[in-house]
């Protein structure tokens, strides 16, 4: 196994064990309690893994989105894929590193929990969830592409990994850059507590 996969491992273990127990509890309710660190591109990895599994791959359109991806978690698989080979990742100092994989995990954790738990009510108020986000949130979202039955979840998947940032830095509150309703699906989908 080579450095940067062993470094990134480790990373997600960490990330995994500083999620409290509940929010672990419920990840692996969901099926997302396990990862695996990739070197290329997840579309295609995810596809060829899903087929390997005797499961359908997936159509091109969603193997090629998913192709650019940092992480995504393949429910039919129920592991969270990440990966280390990615342009974004390259380059970055070893304290950015590690946030950054372990920023990955928590998002993606946080989107298999939106995907799991939120109601059709939530995916429908995808627009509404992405104007009351935070700038750098909705530009990220609105800028990688994603249709709007995706805005809730990649809403919550951000908003979730960012405070689990926060919570490993002691701040456990609700910050005020957090619109009210966006925390109050947080909290409903993913367990969060202050």
């Amino acid at each position: 196994m080579s450095a940067p996969k062993t470094d990134a491992v480790r990373i997600v273990r960490l990330a995994w064990l500083r999620l409290p127990p509940a929010h672990r509890s419920l990840l692996e309710a969901v099926g997302a309690s396990q990862w695996q660190i990739v070197n290329g591109p997840i579309g295609s990895i995810a596809d060829d893994m899903l087929r390997s599994a005797g499961q359908p791959g997936l159509l091109p359109p969603a193997r090629s989105r998913l192709d650019g991806a940092l992480g995504a978690w393949v429910p039919g698989l129920e592991v969270l894929l990440i990966n280390i080979g990615h342009p974004a990742i390259a380059g970055l100092d070893t304290q950015a590193h590690e946030a950054f994989v372990a920023h990955i995990a928590w998002h993606e954790g946080g989107h298999a929990l939106s995907l799991a738990r939120c109601s059709p009510e939530d995916v429908a108020a995808g627009d509404k969830l992405l104007a009351l986000a935070p700038e750098g949130i909705s530009e990220g979202i609105r800028g990688a592409g994603y249709g709007a039955k995706s805005y809730t979840h990649e809403v919550v998947a951000e908003t979730y990994a960012l405070m689990m940032a926060r919570r490993i830095r002691g701040h456990r509150d609700k910050p005020t850059w957090l619109d009210d309703e966006i925390y109050n699906l947080l909290k409903r989908v993913t367990g969060w507590v202050d």
